[in-house]
């Protein structure tokens, strides 16, 4: 037995033809587009607040915070083993070395390191040499921010630990 490919469909559509068909449809569209327009106007839903960060506290147990007077400055670290050492709250002392001269320079003391960031992968770097090593920030007084950060791109600058 041969069926005909839009048999059903031939039988179908003289009971979608009916008054009370075409209203019931109506009265669907407009209900979904009713719908559609609340969701589109509502305003989103906010969801709840995320947690405040939890405060680091140093190994003494005094609460980290770059209050006012401080600046937080990045610095990449001559040895890049050495930041393996720093955890948040360690303090440090920041030394640079002066063009190359025997002699050090202390550009900061008692510095709070805030954060250790790894190195990203050298494979999507433009300039490998310049990103050797993870990110140390640290939090100085805003007197010696600047010079420090300054140093710290000219010069190779290592840590102390306290």
């Amino acid at each position: 037995m041969k069926i005909a490919p839009r048999s059903y469909w031939n039988r179908l559509r003289p009971r979608l033809r009916g008054r009370t068909i075409t209203l019931t449809r109506r009265v669907l569209a407009a209900g979904l587009l009713v719908v559609a327009a609340v969701i589109a106007a509502r305003p989103t839903a906010a969801g709840p607040a995320p947690p405040a960060p939890a405060p680091v506290s140093a190994p003494s147990g005094a609460a980290i915070t770059a209050g006012p007077g401080f600046a937080t400055v990045p610095i990449r670290l001559a040895d890049p083993g050495v930041a393996e050492l720093l955890n948040r709250g360690t303090r440090v002392d920041v030394v640079a070395t002066e063009g190359g001269e025997p002699s050090r320079k202390v550009l900061a003391s008692m510095a709070t390191v805030v954060d250790v960031r790894s190195s990203p992968p050298a494979a999507g770097n433009l300039f490998p040499a310049e990103s050797s090593g993870p990110l140390v920030l640290i939090s100085v007084p805003a007197e010696v921010a600047v010079q420090v950060a300054a140093l710290s791109l000219r010069n190779p600058v290592t840590v102390t630990l306290r």
